[in-house]
C-alpha cells in the first residue's frame, strides 16, 4: 500500500492555497513553495511538493481533456488514443474519490 504524503493530509483550505500557488507557478518554483509550507508549519521535503505538484498537474490535465470531450458533445471517439484519455479520466476520478474518502476518515 503507498504512502500517504504529508501534503494529502494538510486542512482543505491550505491545500487549496496550495493548489493555487502550484498552479500560479506553472508547476514549478518548488523551493519557494516549499518555504512557503515550512513557514505555515508544514514540515515537507522539496520531492514530496515535487511529486504533489506532479500529480495536481495530471489531474488538471484530465479535467480539461474531460471538459474539452463534453464539451465536444460528451462522445470521446473511441480510438487509442481517445480510449486512454478515457482511461486516465477515471484514473482522476477514483484518485479525488479516496482523496476525499481520506479526509472524512475512511481508509481503505
Amino acid at each position: 500500500m503507498a504512502r500517504v504524503s504529508v501534503l494529502d493530509k494538510i486542512p482543505e483550505s491550505t491545500r487549496s492555497n496550495l493548489d493555487k500557488k502550484i498552479r500560479d507557478a506553472g508547476y514549478g518554483q518548488v523551493i519557494e513553495i516549499t518555504a512557503w509550507l515550512d513557514s505555515l508549519g508544514v514540515q515537507t521535503s522539496k520531492s514530496s511538493v515535487n511529486r504533489y505538484s506532479r500529480r495536481l498537474k495530471a489531474k488538471d490535465k484530465a479535467t480539461k481533456q474531460i471538459l474539452i470531450s463534453i464539451d465536444a458533445g460528451g462522445d470521446i471517439e473511441k480510438d487509442a488514443t481517445g480510449l486512454l484519455m478515457e482511461l486516465g479520466a477515471l484514473r482522476v476520478k477514483e484518485s479525488i474519490i479516496i482523496d476525499r474518502l481520506k479526509e472524512m476518515g475512511i481508509t481503505g
